[in-house]
């Protein structure tokens, strides 16, 4: 078992590039900032494979995402759901900037109910599980890509904080303050972390 598990975790790093901020980096910092009790939603896109393999429910209904059908768009509204029903715990949505896109409005909701959920985007500026699946059908990337965005700036425009990141000390240090005692005695805000990724290890892996 230990050397399956070991196999497993090799190949789950496999692609990562020294000095990028890869997405494999973003998961587990945002697992180490996590406390036990933490909520996580997550949306659908190659960030939701990343995520999903390791990051370890502590109990039932800890970690939300979408199967099957697999809709863009989950992640926030959940993690907004996930907060008003139990406002007691920390919650962090782990999304794609795609499916970000499609709700980034809801933080607007967030902001007026003040509520302090933290909202880690994964951004490569693409729709990358599609590009991926394009890539291997033998077609060039169409209405894949997607423009530059300043997140950080329109989640401040909504009334939450924002931040960019594009170093994993620079996202280690935004999420610092995650967890129940300081979301209660720092911030009231919902934060969004616009995390600026290096999309080769999902090409390596996917």
């Amino acid at each position: 078992m230990a050397t399956h598990r070991s196999r497993l975790r090799a190949a789950w790093l496999a692609g990562r590039t020294e000095g990028k901020l890869n997405p494999s980096d973003v998961v587990l910092l945002a697992r180490q900032a996590a406390p036990p009790d933490t909520i996580v939603t997550t949306d659908v896109g190659s960030h939701k494979i990343m995520a999903g393999q390791v990051w370890q429910a502590r109990e039932p209904r800890s970690v939300l995402l979408t199967n099957g059908l697999s809709a863009m768009g989950f992640g926030v509204p959940a993690a907004i759901a996930a907060k008003l029903t139990r406002p007691d715990r920390p919650v962090m949505a782990l999304v794609g900037d795609g499916g970000f896109a499609m709700t980034a409005t809801e933080m607007r909701i967030a902001a007026a109910l003040d509520l302090p959920i933290t909202v880690v985007v994964f951004t490569d500026n693409s729709l990358n599980r599609i590009e991926l699946r394009q890539q291997l059908m033998g077609y060039p990337p169409t209405a894949t890509r997607m423009g530059g965005s300043d997140l950080a700036a329109m989640a401040e425009a909504m009334g939450c904080d924002g931040v960019r990141v594009d170093t994993a000390p620079a996202l280690e240090k935004a999420l610092a303050d995650f967890g129940p005692r300081s979301q209660a005695s720092s911030r009231s805000r919902p934060l969004v972390i616009e995390a600026r990724i290096d999309p080769a290890q999902y090409e390596a892996q996917f």
